[in-house]
């Protein structure tokens, strides 16, 4: 794979960082291209090389920083147990967190794409994490898949208060690891 020139990353690291701090001062239906660009001290047609709009670069944004990082623990570890099942409530639960602080004034536009990017990618933390621990084998994306949407409601139920996170460990342990 060809590696980016790191003029072309910082540029478009820039962008994304500019983006990040106008949606904590306007919404993001008022955000513009120009409103961008001026922020990133950069040209029109600079932005236009690395995203094709605002909708573009949000979903940029969403995809490579917001939902990268959320289950980075996860990924590291090498089977499903009750530390897994902590790990994955608290980054989902840390994300809808910093969602609200950080683009609360574009929250409408973030979290629908945001929930799915979230569960899709501990679908695939989970998935290889069976294959590691049991070997590969077709049912298990299914598995995961199951698992991570359920994950994912249980830690929603803890950030509105309706379940608390010791609870919903006990709970989620006793369903997922039997």
């Amino acid at each position: 794979m060809k590696k980016l020139d790191p003029r072309v990353q910082r540029t478009r690291q820039n962008i994304m960082n500019s983006f990040m701090r106008l949606i904590k001062q306007k919404d993001f239906s008022d955000i513009s291209i120009a409103d961008i660009t001026q922020e990133a001290e950069i040209n029109r047609s600079t932005f236009y090389y690395h995203f094709m709009d605002k909708y573009d670069l949000i979903d940029v944004i969403q995809r490579e920083v917001l939902t990268k990082e959320i289950f980075k623990e996860v990924a590291l570890q090498e089977v499903i147990d009750e530390q897994t099942i902590i790990m994955s409530l608290q980054a989902i639960m840390g994300s809808q967190t910093n969602l609200a602080l950080h683009c609360q004034r574009a929250v409408k536009e973030f979290k629908p794409k945001m929930d799915y990017e979230i569960k899709q990618r501990l679908t695939e933390n989970l998935h290889a994490l069976l294959d590691k621990e049991h070997g590969v084998k077709e049912e298990h994306y299914f598995l995961a898949t199951f698992w991570s949407w359920g994950i994912y409601g249980v830690a929603m139920a803890c950030v509105e208060g309706k379940e608390t996170l010791h609870t919903a460990v006990n709970r989620l342990t006793n369903i997922i690891l039997g």
